[in-house]
């Protein structure tokens, strides 16, 4: 018998743990009957999982995803039901394998309420395991994403990594699918360089460097940039970025004299380690001017979308251009 809470946002490491335990505890010849999965059920649905018999044929694993539960009001248990789910757990048979999952959506300050009377009963029985997300200054980053590529038989250089991470960010999932996507681009060799990551990976990061030199304005940059962007998107993709990443400019140059950093973050659902980068990068540029870009970038992408414009490449050009 083994219970397990887990909760966080890095959803990637949270599955390759319940693949791991799924692997360990389960027999293959079995598991469509022994590994079952179900999505914040109800009370009499829960209580059929936790009180479900032992097959005789071995172990069963069963994924009960919670978050409705743990997080906000959604969904709740009366202290009759917890009393209900607390003897369960405390008489569960010992074939019977469970992890409850508190999926946090990425980038939000969020974790399961401690307070509420289902967490505390859970976290009596489970091994509970935080799976939070990285972020671009972790030191163990580059280690997890070197471990990645070395199961899918590459080799990257550490530079190279940091090169990965500033094209993709650091969402675990789809640097996973990038280097499978890699591995078939560059087969038959086996070591990823800097121009195979720039030539098969793409991200919203590469507009975020496109945003950037809109605030530098070095236009020679802005176009090559733009260029090499519309290889791999469609022009409304790229405007949809570009005013998500102008927005939080705005609000960011408007409220530095009137929020403190750690607020800002909390309002945009930030690290505050991001918006203190992003004040850094708005130091010289005027919140007239922010406002003027993203003007621009409203009214072409209106001109865009009415079809006043029947070219969406030379549109957004000489909307960079301005």
């Amino acid at each position: 018998m083994a219970v397990f809470l887990f909760y966080g946002q890095e959803e990637y490491l949270m599955e390759k743990e319940i693949k791991k335990l799924k692997n360990e505890l389960l027999d293959a010849s079995f598991m469509s009957m022994s590994y079952k999965v179900f999505d914040n059920p109800d009370f009499n649905t829960l209580m059929d999982c936790v009180q479900s018999a032992p097959l005789m044929f071995g172990n069963t694993l069963t994924i009960i995803n919670i978050e409705k539960y743990l997080i906000g009001n959604k969904m709740s248990l009366d202290d009759k039901q917890i009393d209900s789910v607390n003897y369960a757990l405390s008489n569960l048979s010992d074939n019977v394998n469970i992890i409850f999952v508190c999926k946090i959506a990425r980038d939000e300050n969020k974790k399961p309420d401690s307070r509420k009377k289902l967490y505390k009963t859970l976290s009596k029985y489970s091994q509970v395991r935080e799976f939070a997300q990285y972020r671009s200054y972790d030191k163990q980053l580059q280690s997890e994403i070197l471990k990645m590529a070395k199961e899918k038989d590459l080799t990257i250089s550490s530079d190279n990594v940091s090169f990965l991470i500033e094209q993709l960010g650091v969402n675990l999932t789809l640097i996973d699918s990038e280097l499978e996507k890699l591995k078939i681009a560059i087969h038959p060799n086996k070591a990823i360089n800097q121009d195979a990551i720039k030539k098969y990976c793409t991200s919203s990061e590469d507009v975020f460097i496109l945003a950037d030199l809109i605030i530098q304005g070095n236009k020679n940059e802005i176009l090559k940039q733009y260029d090499l962007l519309t290889e791999k998107r469609h022009p409304l993709e790229i405007f949809s970025v570009l005013q998500s990443n102008f927005q939080r400019f705005v609000f960011v140059k408007n409220y530095e004299k009137k929020m403190s950093t750690k607020d800002i973050a909390s309002k945009l659902k930030l690290h505050e380690f991001v918006v203190m980068k992003m004040q850094e990068k708005l130091r010289k540029i005027s919140l007239d001017k922010l406002l003027k870009i993203r003007e621009n970038l409203i009214n072409a992408e209106y001109k865009l979308k009415t079809g006043q414009s029947a070219s969406s490449e030379i549109l957004l050009e000489l909307t960079l251009l301005r």
